[in-house]
């Protein structure tokens, strides 16, 4: 079997396995505190990533700089706090963050 083949089948039954108890084909009811542990696996995951790409340059120094990176992250946690809902969060984040770069790029 080729090697590309046996990653893409891991790949496939990694993600089924995480998928199809979450998606609702199997009826499971977890306990309550299954469920809380699984709504905070996105914070956990995404935490780092977030403030990695936000607090660190290339060579991971951290950014000691005010950028609009760092503006539009705090403003996108404010609007997720606000409305609870990740489209419009990365919506209006992109919009402020286009408009933050536009301004920059037009005046310098």
């Amino acid at each position: 079997m080729s090697l590309w083949y046996l990653i893409f089948l891991c790949g496939v039954l990694t993600f089924l396995i995480r998928f199809i108890p979450l998606s609702g084909f199997i009826r499971f009811k977890g306990s309550e505190l299954y469920l809380k542990v699984i709504n905070l696996i996105p914070i956990v995951v995404l935490t780092p990533i977030i403030v990695q790409a936000l607090f660190f340059d290339k060579n991971d120094d951290l950014i000691e700089t005010v950028n609009f990176e760092i503006i539009c992250g705090f403003l996108a946690i404010l609007i997720s706090i606000l409305f609870k809902n990740v489209m419009i969060t990365i919506l209006l984040t992109m919009m402020f963050f286009l408009i933050l770069t536009n301004i920059l790029f037009v005046n310098g």
